[in-house]
């Protein structure tokens, strides 16, 4: 995924994050909402590790950096 690509990714995340907590506060979310929520967090943090990794030029195996 390209910096821009990824970018757009994370702002439309936003979006989606900013339309989850309206429901939260309004009691309108549903279990699958915040599953889902749940799901996109877990991969955002996931492509922000590799994507810092990318920017400080480390590399990861299998859990452990080496820079």
């Amino acid at each position: 995924m390209s910096p821009g690509e990824f970018a757009m990714w994370v702002a439309h995340e936003q979006w989606r994050m900013e339309q989850l907590s309206h429901d939260i506060a309004g009691r309108l979310a549903t279990g699958r909402q915040c599953r889902e929520a749940a799901e996109v967090f877990e991969q955002m943090a996931d492509h922000l590790r590799r994507y810092a990794d990318e920017l400080d030029g480390t590399t990861v195996v299998d859990g452990d950096t080496d820079a």
